[in-house]
């Protein structure tokens, strides 16, 4: 069966980067979870960045998620920014109301590959 969806995992310094693309729906909602919160709770993470520019559907598990890896940062004390949405997904989040957790990535540099990939990710 082919994966709908995929993650690529990135790092520089103290920030995480995971590029999701594709269809992020209730088939990923567990994995995404476990994918997001392992980042956030490695020591080195002080700032994990999702980039929804590769996200063609976005639905309200992964939204969930999203709330969920959101409260545990604020609550650890780190940050988590939404980057690089675009069209569904920009308008999935100002609908609920979760556009204030984009971060202006303007002149953000890519973090270096750190050799993970999720499923259907390109090598």
């Amino acid at each position: 069966m082919d994966e709908i969806w995929a993650y690529r995992v990135s790092r520089r310094g103290d920030t995480s980067v995971v590029a999701l693309s594709g269809e992020v729906d209730m088939s990923a909602e567990a994995e995404l979870a476990d994918v997001l919160l392992a980042e956030l709770r490695r020591p080195e993470t002080a700032d994990l960045r999702v980039d929804l520019s590769g996200v063609t559907f976005l639905d309200s598990s992964a939204i969930n998620v999203l709330v969920q890896v959101f409260n545990s940062a604020r609550e650890s004390g780190r940050q988590l920014h939404l980057v690089r949405a675009h069209r569904t997904p920009l308008k999935v989040l100002e609908m609920t109301g979760l556009l204030p957790l984009l971060a202006d990535d303007g002149d953000e540099e890519p973090a270096s590959p750190a050799g993970t990939a999720g499923p259907g990710a390109a090598g």
